[in-house]
């Protein structure tokens, strides 16, 4: 029998198949936090904080992108993009001026039950990190700051104002933003960004630890007070990722990016997963004078189920290339993210910044996070940060590059998802719309919308990429073009 084509025999041929749509339950949106976005510093009896310190690159945290008093048109932007996610943080000083009152700012909390609010009405459902860095200035100080118990029990009685507060209207919740980076910034959990300048502490191993330890208490006490009180809810923690490859198939390459990973990424997600510390880290710890105890006050040790958090989130901008022969320090080694020495990768690109562009990493890091901890995970920071936008004349920002850049990373959490079957909650890239870097330096762009920074009023207008966006929300994934 002659074999005939499907159109000479009088068929139609078959269309491709349609790319499948990830799950319905995908969460779409962005990500901000308070002190880079809100402002209104010094309003509706907002204390200070770290971030709101006299230092010459913070001169524009009293406003920022001014969310305090653009929230409403904001989120008519996130719900005119599609959004069914917004990862934002509470500021801690809005609601305990000095973190140290027994009764919260009820500015404060209107403020932020507006907010919410308007955001379900919306269909977006918060997305809320109770720290994100801006430590009550009142705890901070050489001795002071997470070093001490005392910023524990002021968070303690902090996060459960949020949780009895809001509790109705937010049911996903995120710890302490980027915790990881403890151990490699501990000056930082003490003072804030002034740690980075000339009168930086000198910080023992010893008190590192114990800043680790007492951020890492905090953790477990916020997820015990949100399986109280919000049993609904979810609640995980956020690292800032750092991905290694081996530089090399030596395998001295392959130990040295083993070591990394370990030391920057998986201890501390294993003392966050399991309750307890590994038995590395605990001897560094009894090495320091720091008794490595994983338990609340009342005994219960945490790794009972009550501490047990839900999904891990965590930001990926960029991977590096460690070797046994380390010999090299980026120029952008300087910044917070890459401040680890490391090897160039001469396979990767490099954004105008100097981050490589690496979206396959980003499903390489989600499948080893879904492997070691089968816990769902959450994309709340990736993007592309340049000083490459412009504002025409006309009112418009043509930004393919940040296209080009946020197609490949959906592809590769699409990918994650549909292929590798990791439980992907959502993808919530960094600074949806242009904030304040965590220098206070508003050049880095990142966001869809962009915010002329020069205009007191400081309008909102939406870039190429927010059309586009709109448009990968509006198909669930599946439209890329």
């Amino acid at each position: 029998m002659t074999n005939l084509s499907a159109t000479a025999a009088g068929v139609s041929p078959s269309a491709p198949a349609a790319a499948p749509a990830l799950p319905e339950t995908f969460l779409w949106g962005g990500s901000t936090s308070a002190f880079q976005c809100e402002g209104g510093a010094s309003e509706g009896n907002k204390g200070r904080s770290v971030y709101d310190v006299d230092l010459p690159t913070l001169s524009h945290v009293p406003t920022a992108c001014d969310f305090y008093h653009h929230w409403r048109e904001d989120i008519d932007l996130m719900a005119e993009l599609g959004f069914s996610a917004y990862r934002m943080s509470i500021s801690w000083t809005r609601l305990f001026a000095t973190g140290r009152e027994e009764v919260p700012n009820e500015e404060g909390v209107r403020f932020y039950r507006q907010v919410f609010s308007y955001l379900r009405e919306k269909g977006i459902a918060p997305v809320v990190t109770l720290y994100h860095w801006d430590l009550p200035l009142a705890l901070a100080g050489e001795r002071a700051g997470w070093l001490a118990d005392e910023a524990v029990a002021c968070f303690e009685r902090y996060a459960r104002t949020c949780f009895e507060r809001f509790g109705d209207l937010v049911d996903m919740w995120l710890t302490l933003n980027e915790d990881n980076l403890c151990l490699d910034l501990p000056g930082f959990q003490l003072m804030g960004p002034s740690a980075f300048g000339p009168k930086a502490p000198q910080v023992s191993d010893a008190d590192a630890y114990r800043i680790y330890h007492n951020t890492l208490r905090a953790h477990f006490l916020a997820v015990r007070l949100c399986h109280e009180l919000c049993p609904e809810a979810r609640i995980g923690c956020m690292i800032a990722s750092s991905l290694a490859y081996p530089y090399s198939p030596d395998p001295a390459d392959v130990l040295a990016a083993q070591n990394h990973n370990r030391a920057k990424m998986w201890n501390f997600l294993d003392a966050c997963a399991t309750g307890s510390y590994s038995p590395r880290e605990s001897a560094a710890m009894r090495a320091a004078g720091v008794e490595p105890v994983m338990a609340g006050e009342d005994g219960v040790p945490f790794s009972a189920d009550v501490y047990r958090m839900d999904f891990v989130s965590f930001s990926y901008y960029f991977s590096l290339c460690m070797g046994g022969e380390q010999s090299a320090k980026e120029a952008s080694g300087t910044t917070m993210q890459t401040m680890y020495a490391h090897l160039e990768n001469p396979k990767l690109k490099k954004s105008s910044f100097g981050w490589t562009i690496d979206p396959l990493g980003l499903r390489i890091l989600m499948n080893e996070l879904w492997d070691r901890y089968r816990l769902p995970v959450m994309v709340v920071e990736n993007g592309l940060g340049v000083t490459d936008d412009v504002l025409t004349e006309d009112g418009h920002v043509h930004d393919d590059y940040r296209v080009e850049y946020l197609r490949a990373h959906i592809e590769a959490v699409r990918a994650t998802a549909l292929e590798d079957g990791v439980d992907v909650l959502g993808y919530l890239p960094w600074g949806w719309i242009d904030i304040l870097s965590a220098s206070g330096d508003p050049a880095k762009r990142y966001g869809v919308v962009y915010v002329d920074f020069d205009d007191p009023a400081m309008p909102r207008y939406r870039k190429d990429s927010f059309a586009w966006y709109q448009k990968v929300i509006a198909s669930n994934g599946v439209d890329l073009d």
